[in-house]
């Protein structure tokens, strides 16, 4: 499968935990390119898995999404992103920096994330939470393009995970390669930015 994604997007890698999104996350993009919750808790608290740090690992993963989106890079974002009220605030982001915002969803069966947590020794939490997780998930599938998501590509199998071939496309308005001399015309009927 081919997902096309554009070189100025911001990516969320939606799933429950368990489901692949950082294997995925390595093995499509840049490591700086890749904004981990788990990693920006381990930055604030020297211990990826203390969810205590939560509030803290997500202000500072914002902050960074941002410096990233205003330079214009290529920023995803690598956390479950399964409830509604986790995207808001990063689709919200995309619009500000007039980026696109991509769905990238893995949506492997409970059972299948359930046993990958398992066989993880920093996982070691009741089942209880990827069902949430899954049911989460597919609460808000449907969603995700009333939520802002210009494009959004489901892997429903591990066959299609494994699959998956990213390929970064220019969008017509894509002049980074344009490199002047240039006329500039300022702020034509307030639309400046």
């Amino acid at each position: 499968m081919i997902i096309g994604i554009p070189k100025l997007s911001l990516v969320l890698l939606i799933g429950a935990s368990g489901a692949g999104k950082s294997t995925f996350a390595r093995r499509h993009f840049r490591s700086s390119e890749i904004l981990s919750s788990d990693y920006f808790r381990g930055l604030v608290s020297d211990e990826e898995t203390d969810q205590t740090a939560t509030v803290d690992a997500f202000e500072t993963l914002h902050f960074v999404a941002e410096k990233r989106l205003a330079r214009g890079l290529l920023t995803v974002i690598d956390a479950t992103n399964v409830r509604p009220e986790s995207r808001w605030s990063l689709v919200a982001l995309a619009r500000r920096f007039h980026v696109l915002a991509v769905a990238i969803v893995l949506n492997l069966d409970e059972e299948t994330c359930h046993q990958r947590n398992q066989s993880r020794p920093d996982r070691k939490f009741g089942r209880h939470v990827v069902r949430n997780h899954c049911a989460d998930l597919r609460r808000s599938l449907k969603h995700l393009r009333r939520e802002g998501f210009r494009y959004v590509y489901e892997l429903p199998s591990e066959a299609e995970i494994e699959s998956v071939t990213i390929v970064r496309t220019r969008l017509r308005n894509d002049r980074t390669d344009e490199r002047g001399p240039f006329d500039v015309i300022g702020d034509v009927h307030g639309c400046g930015d």
